[in-house]
């Protein structure tokens, strides 16, 4: 049997999440199984992972289900929201370098 591929999906922008489009997407994620996936957040990205996110629901849930996320240190410290991160784990360039590296694909969105 083949081994199912590993995805990193890379999260730099927020924008998305006023249509609904981010949510649905990770309600599809939440669909999954047992998903190969890893959420990256970077830049503008990492404001979803706080406390007032309009996806903090899905991504607890799919935290719950054993999908590592991973939010950019600096990006979180140049916003200004590193003390109101409400899921996943905090991490440098070469953490989420590492992350992208060990995944078959790496998708941005």
């Amino acid at each position: 049997m083949e081994k199912e591929k590993s995805l990193a999906i890379v999260i730099g922008e927020n924008g998305s999440c006023s249509d609904g489009q981010l949510a649905t997407f990770l309600q599809d994620l939440q669909a999954l199984e047992e998903p190969s996936i890893q959420l990256v957040f970077t830049t503008e990205g990492v404001s979803l992972v706080t406390h007032d996110s309009p996806v903090l629901a899905q991504l607890q849930t799919l935290e719950a289900k054993g999908v590592p996320i991973l939010t950019c240190s600096t990006c979180l410290s140049y916003a200004g929201l590193r003390d109101q991160v409400a899921v996943g784990k905090v991490g440098g360039m070469t953490r989420i370098m590492e992350a992208m590296q060990s995944a078959d694909q790496v998708v941005a969105i």
